[in-house]
């Protein structure tokens, strides 16, 4: 339970106002008690300085210390005996007493040290009662002298008790209401929450493309519910290329099984030649090729999508490696008479050997879908932050609809360009990969029986 509650966003927020609101308070209690206190001081020096006045006002016409006493004797009020009266005290420079209005109180000690003689008003508990102490050096018949005049301040403490009980109890009192009044608070603020959690609840693969409803009037759910709403878009996207590279691969691999158990039928129907076997053999073996190509191009295109791709960088001429490229398509070209012809120098910072399977690609699918009897074109076009090669061959134009697809696996146009591709559908999905483990780009352009494939690297500052 106490687990749960660590982890509970109610009772956080319930848990921070309440200690916030009391903290609040504890304050405000402070801040009174300090504010009532100086008013109880404050009245205070008025009282003990008006009787300090007067004192020196009685004592104004005494010729001796010697008549200290008898002089404030006469003048002191019967209030200076009264529960709450004052007691006063008059002592020469060496500490002697002259007078004391109330002997039973050992106050006039307190004239001597320096910590009451050097403060104009102290306080002091003794036998249960409190003072107020007010002491003030004086001129007595030319003489100096101390005058120190008490007040009794019980009734201060006692209520300033009394209201600090009560204060304290309030507060705690107020913060037990503040706590259940934040549960209730962050309980109702955080429904919406609740509501949008279940329904989140109900989603499902069967319904991700269907996003939550932005009916929240506050802008912090419909922030959630959009970033949410996001997300589910994204995984929905992921999921539909995992449904249909699924639904692909199981097709494209069907068919190579198939073939290779019809023909196996066929061959075990009845008894054949060593000739007839060995074909047999040989049609399989291709079969099995065929497939081992594509399950290693799928394990290429997966380390791709989980960035585990490390290109080996060395700097390489990309002239003399298109080069040998084109001479080892040279003979397929010939085939169908179409002229191989690259211009531009430059050179390029990468994985020789990923970049060459790359152009590969590139060059290879350019030729098997260019007309015969025309040309491609290869230019590599060196610039200060860039290098940019392009292949462009004269074939039928690829429909505008189809151009964002082409780098997506499996992904064929039509049945005529199946028919004409003895590959499984993942060679541009893999140059788009190989291109993009180099921090590259690729576009693609169809238009007027010209296909363009342009390629552009940053260029990398290396030290020799």
């Amino acid at each position: 339970m106490i687990a749960r509650l660590r982890y509970s966003l109610t009772f956080r927020l319930a848990l921070m106002f309440s200690l916030s609101a009391l903290a609040v308070l504890l304050l405000l209690g402070f801040a009174v008690l300090y504010v009532v206190n100086q008013h109880f001081i404050s009245q205070d020096r008025m009282m003990l300085e008006a009787q300090s006045q007067h004192i020196a006002q009685s004592l104004h016409q005494v010729d001796t210390l010697s008549q200290v006493s008898t002089y404030l004797g006469h003048t002191v009020s019967e209030n200076a005996h009264s529960e709450h009266g004052f007691i006063i005290v008059v002592a020469n420079a060496a500490g002697d007493v002259l007078f004391n209005s109330s002997p039973t109180q050992n106050l006039s000690a307190l004239a001597l040290p320096s910590k009451i003689l050097g403060a104009k008003l102290s306080t002091l508990h003794q036998n249960d009662i409190s003072y107020r102490i007010l002491t003030k050096p004086m001129t007595i018949a030319n003489q100096k002298a101390i005058v120190l005049v008490a007040l009794n301040i019980n009734h201060h403490q006692t209520f300033l008790t009394a209201f600090k009980t009560s204060m304290w109890i309030s507060i705690a009192v107020a913060a037990v209401i503040m706590g259940l009044l934040a549960c209730i608070v962050a309980q109702k603020g955080l429904k919406p929450l609740h509501l949008l959690m279940a329904q989140t609840e109900q989603i499902t693969i069967n319904n991700l493309s269907q996003p939550l409803p932005m009916n929240s009037t506050y802008l912090e759910i419909s922030q959630l519910t959009a970033t949410f709403n996001a997300m589910l878009d994204r995984l929905n996207n992921s999921f539909q290329r995992l449904v249909g590279f699924s639904s692909d691969l199981a097709h494209e691999l069907r068919t190579p099984l198939s073939t290779m158990k019809m023909q196996n039928q066929v061959i075990l129907s009845r008894s054949r030649t060593v000739e007839e076997y060995q074909q047999a053999l040989h049609d399989n073996a291709q079969a099995l090729d065929q497939m081992t190509r594509m399950v290693t191009d799928m394990l290429f295109l997966a380390k791709s999508d989980n960035g585990l791709i490390c290109p080996e960088e060395t700097s390489f001429a990309l002239h003399d490696e298109i080069n040998t490229l084109l001479d080892f398509y040279d003979y397929l070209a010939q085939e169908k008479n179409i002229t191989l012809h690259l211009s531009g120098q430059g050179k390029l910072h990468g994985d020789k050997s990923l970049l060459q399977r790359a152009l590969s690609n590139l060059i290879a699918n350019a030729i098997n879908y260019g007309d015969e009897h025309s040309s491609i074109e290869i230019k590599i076009i060196e610039e200060t932050d860039q290098t940019e090669i392009t292949i462009i061959n004269q074939g039928e134009t690829i429909d505008a609809k189809h151009l964002p697809h082409l780098f997506e696996r499996f992904y064929r146009t039509d049945s005529s360009r199946t028919n004409n591709s003895e590959g499984a559908g993942l060679g541009l999905a893999i140059t788009a990969a190989i291109i993009a483990a180099h921090q590259g780009k690729i576009a693609v352009s169809s238009e007027q029986r010209q296909t363009c494939f342009t390629l552009h690297f940053k260029k990398k500052h290396t030290t020799s």
